[in-house]
């Protein structure tokens, strides 16, 4: 199917309770259509504030898409982007930079389509999970793992975290974080930035060794979190490892246990299509009790409704562990 006026409509009125909901809390940042299971596979249009960002995956908007895409912008500035894999990005318009801001939930966030990186710089599916943390962050310590913009710590100490340390290898993305600090009421705890491959970071934090002869970015204290937050990419490789969450998860979920303070959560995620719900939920049960670490409860959070699935199969899965 191709995206037409009357596809786009139903998706927005489908969503016109949703919407109205996000926007008395505070909210102007969501999807508009989720093209996988509205009808055009390989298209998203999400509102960030004033901009309509339309991106494609594979085939490219049409003329008619285009027409349709541009006819639902109203007030708010049209962004489209090509994100072809695995390195064809093209910026189609507008191509000179712009600032924008946007809001969830309260908080106010560096929006802007055209920065360094391709994806935007905030995660809308991942808003479930803000929301769990906001709700428990309070009076807690709280590391948050891949942190990327560092939205999820942002969240953290604007709600009353006692400390937050985020942690991400990518500069650009930590400054995002840093300039989002100003845009919100201050916290009484305190925030704090780490640029570092995360494994050598989740490895001292836990009071594992590191491999010789290689010096870490950071040298971080072994420590303990109320809240641990493990958004691991799919996969990665650095001087000190692969990240792979669907080879090998438990590598990265051991020392987020071992970490996390008796009584404490993990937040743990795969963003893998090919991996079910079960069979991950299956792996991290095992990986907890082979840590010695009693489950006492596990949530599953699914992205909200403005996330459709028409299977119930999220490509990403969140889950909410409380540990003794």
């Amino acid at each position: 199917m191709t995206l037409t006026p009357a596809l786009l409509q139903r998706a927005i009125d489908s969503r016109s309770d949703l919407i109205a909901d996000l926007s008395s809390e505070l909210t102007d940042c969501y999807r508009l259509f989720h093209g996988v299971a509205e009808g055009r596979p390989g298209l998203t249009i999400d509102r960030y504030g004033p901009v309509l960002l339309a991106q494609t995956w594979a085939d490219k908007l049409s003329a008619d898409e285009l027409d349709a895409f541009l006819g639902s912008a109203g007030d708010l500035v049209p962004v489209y982007n090509h994100r072809a894999k695995p390195v064809d990005f093209e910026a189609h318009f507008p191509v000179e930079p712009m600032e924008a801001e946007g809001h969830e939930l309260g908080m106010t966030y560096d929006v802007r389509p055209r920065h360094r990186g391709q994806d935007p710089l905030i995660f809308l599916d991942f808003r479930a999970a803000r929301r769990q943390v906001r709700i428990n962050s309070p009076g807690k310590s709280v590391l948050n793992l891949f942190g990327y913009t560092c939205t999820m710590g942002q969240v953290a100490h604007t709600m009353g975290a006692t400390y937050v340390l985020n942690v991400d290898f990518a500069s650009s993305a930590l400054e995002v974080g840093r300039s989002n600090v100003g845009r919100n009421d201050p916290g009484t705890g305190t925030i704090e930035f780490v640029q570092s491959d995360c494994l050598p970071a989740l490895w001292q934090l836990a009071g594992k060794d590191l491999p010789r002869r290689r010096e870490p970015e950071v040298f971080l204290k072994p420590m303990r979190f109320d809240i641990v937050v493990l958004d691991p990419p799919r996969y990665s490789k650095g001087r000190f490892g692969t990240v792979d969450v669907v080879g090998d998860y438990p590598s990265l979920l051991k020392p987020c246990l071992r970490i996390c303070a008796p009584g404490g959560h993990v937040l743990a995620t795969n963003h893998v299509p090919s991996v079910s719900l079960a069979d991950w939920l299956d792996v991290v049960r095992r990986t907890v009790e082979k840590a010695g670490r009693s489950l006492v409860g596990l949530e599953v959070l699914p992205p909200e409704a403005d996330f459709p699935s028409f299977d119930g199969s999220h490509p990403l899965k969140m889950a909410w562990l409380t540990l003794d």
